[in-house]
């Protein structure tokens, strides 16, 4: 969990880094004198700068949300690993917080029992109820 906020926090600061870089120079803010008293110049908040704020937050969110995505594809791989010696062939809940597993591991299977804060074998399975 530590790595994926670190990752989304990194990821918002480049973004944020993008959108900053993007901000115009210093020189480009400089306001410039109307002519005429009571003559308004056309600067402020407009449509366009609206649309360009909604398109930078679409972004920002997408990128968020496409991140999120990623993770949650990649957490079981980081999780278990591509260890191809245990496998769980096969699982069933019994009530919540139980439940029974077969489990192979290095060619041989077994059948474990798992509740909220135990594991515990139940039975070796051997060729015959293999082919169960």
């Amino acid at each position: 969990m530590k790595n994926i906020s670190i990752l989304i926090i990194i990821s918002l600061f480049l973004i944020c880094a993008a959108v900053v870089s993007a901000a115009p120079a210093e020189q480009d803010l400089v306001i410039p004198d109307s002519g005429a008293p009571g003559v308004s110049s056309s600067g402020g908040f407009g449509f366009w700068d609206f649309f360009r704020t909604l398109l930078v937050l679409a972004l920002v969110i997408g990128a968020v949300y496409g991140v999120l995505h990623l993770l949650k594809k990649l957490q079981p791989k980081l999780i278990q690993g591509d260890d191809k010696k245990i496998k769980v062939e096969a699982a069933k809940v019994l009530a919540p917080g139980r439940m029974v597993q077969i489990i192979e591991v290095e060619g041989r299977r077994f059948l474990v029992g798992i509740a909220d804060h135990s594991v515990q074998l139940l039975a070796e399975l051997d060729k015959k109820e293999q082919k169960e």
